[in-house]
């Protein structure tokens, strides 16, 4: 609905620790590993274009893609078409946590299908949500963007293939090219970036399509969600926004801080 703008000047907030949102029974199966990457923190990306794409084009992505801002989800039609990807930037209220625990049971109970083509990294770094967001974004559209191998993206691309969410997302942390784009990306904010283990309350995540079906790829759930079908008569922009209005915005309707880019041809 149009009284969730993203253009709030709350919501361009730098990129959250989606430790913070992680719950424990998560990190089981990675303590040994989670005990390591603690020490491990990146200074967070701000939830904006500018630095978004500054990130993007220095991992690999070619100037004939961008990252813009979507306004509203009543004004998807400013967005250039052939959007493949899209980022939402949140808070991480209770509700949103209940939310996310129960969708966790649910899915364990019925299961769903994911891609094989899906490249998906659980988040260890500290701050680094804004970063694996991107990376998602671009990752899951290598041919589309024209993501050249020899690119930092490409080299940890191809670094990762084969390996386990968990064993990619580790991974990241020895990825001193991706790391520097990072970091250098950060400083350029319209916000004074924090401290790299500065604790911050909001989350960021993505939305691309593999395969027909919209999946929500955020490092610190236990799995990526497949959000079902693109309608025939619909494109992955829309279906994109339908999952965020409904898993996110129509949940918690006190909350209006949202923040979405989307990952489209550069006009």
């Amino acid at each position: 609905s149009s009284h969730h703008t993203s253009r709030a000047a709350e919501a361009r907030v730098p990129w959250a620790d989606s430790m913070a949102e992680g719950t424990p029974d998560e990190m089981d199966d990675a303590a040994p590993l989670q005990a390591k990457m603690d020490r491990v923190h990146w200074v967070p990306l701000e939830s904006n274009p500018d630095i978004l794409n500054e990130f993007a084009h220095k991992a690999g992505m070619s100037e004939k893609w961008q990252f813009v801002d979507i306004f509203s989800l009543d004004l998807l039609d400013m967005v250039p078409e052939g959007a493949v990807a899209v980022t939402l930037l949140f808070k991480c209220t209770k509700v949103l946590s209940e939310f996310k625990l129960a969708q966790r049971a649910r899915i364990e109970k019925d299961t769903q299908t994911v891609s094989e083509g899906l490249v998906y990294l659980k988040q260890y770094i500290g701050n680094a949500c804004g970063t694996i967001a991107c990376i998602h974004s671009l990752a899951n559209n290598e041919k589309a963007i024209g993501l050249e191998q020899e690119t930092p993206l490409g080299k940890f691309l191809a670094e990762i293939k084969g390996k386990s969410p968990a064993e990619a997302g580790a991974l990241l942390a020895d990825a001193k090219d991706l790391h520097a784009a990072s970091e250098e990306s950060a400083s350029g904010g319209q916000t004074a970036a924090p401290e790299a283990t500065a604790s911050t309350d909001h989350h960021f995540i993505a939305f691309v399509e593999k395969d027909g079906d919209v999946y929500e790829l955020d490092g610190g759930k236990a799995f990526p969600i497949n959000h079902g079908k693109i309608p025939s008569d619909g494109n992955f922009l829309q279906a994109a926004a339908r999952v965020i209005q409904t898993n996110f915005m129509d949940l918690d309707k006190t909350e209006i801080e949202f923040n979405m880019m989307a990952l489209a041809p550069a006009e």
